[in-house]
């Protein structure tokens, strides 16, 4: 993968995916850990709601008579109008034990029977029957997991002969995690894209268009052409590579220029050829001035365009010159111009003269010191 544009796109996606994967991770463990609490606040509240409606609707206490249960005078064993009562009022399963054997229940099989006769998982008996307590939490009810509370059945005693079961199905606890996830990731993923295509187009028209139009133009150098100027305006590192280069093609501009004039008076003249009449010119002028100058210019100079500034003031270093002449001279902008006579001026190398005219503010008259 070679393309800017794709590298930076590909950073910043990755960048999003990483950190929407490890948030959503925190949420998955926040979450499963609300929503298992959800599920098994309701399983003890519909397990307080179960026992309630038994006393309700069958006063009397628990009993064990000839192997079978009963709720004062009312037989449990396959009495399954509470538990269908129960199943439909909350969603739940229901079941009530003999022991640890269901006599009611509301839970099927995989034939879709009533799973009466079938025994509770071994923790629950343990806990329940054995330790005497309630069980709360995920446990197998007929090969399949639910979030269930268990709550001992004890007789007139005090002894324990079977155990009172709900069930909230796995469906509610899921629903409830992989839901907010779902929604999640969703939304991560549209974003994604849209900041993913945002980055792509931005890169295109800040970054990779300027560069191209830079590529375009040094190539335009290299093949012998004076090249153009490029229209990039960023004030950005791509805006100050693309001023250096403009002011490069202007510098490259203003001497062909003035390499054509040198070329056409000679010609005219009779004089020396080209070559040596233009080497003369620029090492007068180097003797001259060079060596007074910094060696390394300020950050937006170059020494051809200071070459060429320098010579048309020396041409003209008896009568003086406006920087606007200085421009229109060397085939440049004003503001260009202005930059250079700046910089020779405090390199001590010019007098400045101040000529007033008729209107307006006064204007500065070069002249390079002899």
């Amino acid at each position: 993968m070679h393309s800017l544009k794709q590298q930076i796109t590909l950073l910043v996606v990755g960048a999003i995916i990483i950190m929407t994967a490890g948030f959503m991770l925190a949420v998955f463990f926040q979450t499963r850990a609300t929503a298992l609490m959800a599920a098994e606040t309701k399983a003890m509240s519909d397990l307080a709601t179960v026992e309630a409606l038994i006393n309700l609707q069958y006063p009397g206490p628990w009993r064990v008579k000839g192997g079978v249960l009963y709720k004062g005078e009312v037989k449990i064993n396959d009495n399954f109008a509470i538990v269908d009562y129960v199943e439909k009022l909350t969603g739940d399963s229901c079941t009530i034990f003999l022991n640890d054997v269901r006599v009611t229940t509301t839970v099927r099989d995989d034939q879709g029977n009533r799973a009466v006769g079938t025994h509770a998982s071994r923790e629950v008996v343990q806990k329940v029957l054995g330790a005497k307590q309630e069980y709360v939490g995920e446990a197998y009810v007929v090969g399949r997991k639910y979030q269930t509370a268990y709550k001992p059945i004890t007789d007139e005693s005090g002894e324990v002969i079977g155990m009172l079961y709900v069930g909230a199905p796995r469906t509610f606890y899921d629903t409830i995690l992989y839901g907010s996830l779902k929604v999640m990731g969703l939304v991560a993923v549209v974003l994604t894209l849209v900041i993913g295509l945002g980055t792509w187009v931005f890169t295109q028209r800040t970054i990779i268009d300027p560069l191209q139009e830079i590529i375009a133009g040094t190539r335009q150098v290299a093949l012998g052409s004076p090249g153009q100027p490029v229209a990039v305006h960023s004030n950005n590192e791509i805006g100050e590579l693309a001023r250096a280069f403009n002011q490069m093609v202007e510098g490259m501009q203003a001497l062909a220029n003035e390499l054509g004039k040198v070329a056409g008076f000679a010609q005219n003249n009779g004089q020396l050829p080209l070559a040596k009449t233009v080497a003369s010119q620029v090492n007068q002028q180097e003797i001259k001035i060079v060596p007074k100058l910094q060696e390394e210019l300020p950050k937006g100079l170059n020494r051809v365009t200071l070459e060429q500034v320098v010579k048309f003031l020396e041409r003209n270093k008896n009568s003086g010159v406006s920087s606007d002449e200085v421009a229109e001279g060397v085939n440049l902008s004003k503001v260009t111009v202005r930059r250079y006579l700046d910089y020779l001026e405090r390199c001590g190398l010019l007098d400045i003269d101040q000529k007033y005219g008729s209107v307006g503010r006064p204007m500065k008259i070069y002249r390079l010191k002899t």
